[in-house]
């Protein structure tokens, strides 16, 4: 790896959905179109327009100057990366459907509140990578409407527009038009001109590598931005891994997501170790430090649901854990009223099994935490929230709960990373033991080492390991050296 991406090793980020976690100032500029829910009404507007469409345009209001007012907040619970998806002008609050990539939505903000955003993280040594969608625009952007842009996108043998997975709102865009590339390019530039240090790529995995190349030109002056790609799979499956010849410095690890998961809360262990042993086996020593791994994003469930929720999948050879559609697809029809009606009727979970679900997440954490790569909390798994599916895992951060556990948990574990980066940063890592109730990792740079060790069953367990020279790092319910309590984990370092 190129020592100008050295400051993102050992980095531990947060995620945040600028609409939905806070706002500063007054309530915004009345826009067409937009409703503006009470930041205290949590219940996503999930049933379908008067025309049957489920669009879900509504909006909380949270803005980046919302996110600048919390930099002591994430940087107290231990994080020194954010990681913001979308900002730019759209439709949507989550802006995915790109109206112009040069006008920041104004509900968020303007170039200027970034630019501080940035300038004010900086000093606190929090660095912020920001979320671009190239691979399609919206319909109503400035691009698709103009002849001047219409060559920028993806056409059938007949002259059609294709249109991304079906989706009518969303055109398809020809990365490897010379032109698209150029402007992108100067999209990448006017953001690392405001601040911001890096990116997360929407889509990352399928943009072709002469788009990558083009965009990454922008690193002759500004050699330490970060590249982040999208990716669901294991990069290696794909004829196009782009992890080994520069495309992507790195991609979301999403397959440690699901294992992490499915051996807290299904003890699946084959699947733990095929996953960690193809990933930190065939990916680079150098993208394997980077990639940013998670529990939760906006995509998925929030992690506790998944952890403890109903209707959760666990056939590891049938898609992944969050994969719950099914019995709501009949043929190529998916019922989206009934599948939103369950995530509602089962989107508080019920008080004992939510403790339950806390353990769980604890251990979830730890391992998170621990596996090579950039640890990313979705916003909200600090205070443990819980929901379904988008929009139920998309509701506004509850400023009000009175959620500590999981709180201080995570400044525990943030406060472990940073004073032991030489290991975690680039440390290699190896399964000592692994089966339905005990996982014991190894994190070992040269002479130096951490053992991570965690139970997952409700019984007392032993462990085996030659404490000579260890110390206890983190015990999580009184767990030492020789035992594990029950849902218990140590964290052992050695010189």
């Amino acid at each position: 790896m190129s020592t100008e991406l050295n400051k993102w090793l050992g980095r531990t980020a947060y995620q945040i959905m600028p609409d939905r976690f806070c706002r500063v100032g007054g309530l915004p500029i009345h826009i067409n179109g937009r409703k503006l829910k009470d930041w205290k009404d949590r219940m996503p507007d999930w049933k379908p327009d008067y025309d049957g469409e489920y669009r879900n345009l509504y909006y909380y209001g949270g803005n980046l100057k919302g996110i600048e007012s919390k930099l002591e907040y994430i940087y107290e619970l231990g994080f020194n990366m954010i990681y913001i998806t979308p900002i730019n002008i759209s439709p949507s609050y989550h802006h995915y459907d790109v109206g112009n990539h040069f006008i920041i939505d104004p509900w968020l903000g303007d170039w200027n509140d970034l630019k501080s955003l940035c300038k004010k993280a900086k000093k606190l040594d929090i660095l912020i990578v920001v979320d671009l969608v190239f691979n399609h625009t919206g319909i109503d952007s400035i691009y698709f409407k103009n002849p001047k842009y219409q060559k920028w996108y993806k056409r059938t043998q007949s002259g059609k527009f294709i249109f991304w997975w079906g989706f009518k709102d969303m055109p398809e865009c020809d990365t490897m038009c010379v032109d698209y590339q150029n402007a992108m390019t100067k999209v990448v530039k006017k953001y690392l001109e405001n601040g911001v240090s890096g990116f997360r790529l929407d889509l990352g995995e399928n943009l072709p590598k002469e788009f990558l190349y083009a965009i990454k030109r922008v690193k002759e002056k500004y050699p330490d931005v970060i590249f982040i790609g999208e990716m669901w799979g294991i990069a290696t499956d794909k004829s196009d891994p782009k992890i080994f010849d520069g495309q992507l410095d790195s991609v979301m690890n999403y397959p440690m997501t699901d294992a992490n998961l499915r051996w807290v809360r299904y003890s699946k262990d084959g699947h733990f170790t095929y996953n960690f042993n193809r990933i930190y086996g065939e990916y680079p020593s150098e993208v394997q430090n980077l990639l940013l791994n998670n529990i939760a994003t906006h995509d998925t469930p929030t992690a506790i649901t998944m952890l403890v929720g109903e209707n959760m999948n666990p056939d590891v050879f049938n898609k992944s854990i969050w994969d719950i559609e099914a019995q709501w697809l009949k043929g190529e029809m998916f019922n989206t009223y009934e599948f939103r009606e369950y995530e509602e009727k089962h989107d508080k979970i019920p008080d004992m099994l939510y403790l339950y679900g806390k353990k769980l997440l604890k251990l979830a954490l730890i391992l998170l935490y621990n596996i090579p790569g950039i640890p990313c909390v979705y916003q909200g798994t600090e205070i443990a929230d819980y929901g379904y599916k988008d929009p139920f895992n998309r509701k506004p951060y509850n400023w009000k709960s009175q959620e500590e556990e999981i709180k201080n948990f995570v400044k525990e574990l943030g406060k472990y990373r940073k004073q032991n980066t030489d290991i975690l940063s680039t440390g290699k890592a190896h399964i000592l033991k692994i089966n339905r109730e005990i996982l014991i990792l190894e994190r070992k740079l040269s002479e130096k080492r951490i053992i991570i060790a965690v139970n997952r069953s409700e019984q007392e367990q032993s462990i085996d390991v030659d404490d000579t020279n260890l110390r206890i790092l983190l015990s999580l319910n009184g767990s030492t050296i020789k035992k594990l309590t029950p849902y218990g984990a140590v964290i052992l370092r050695e010189n």
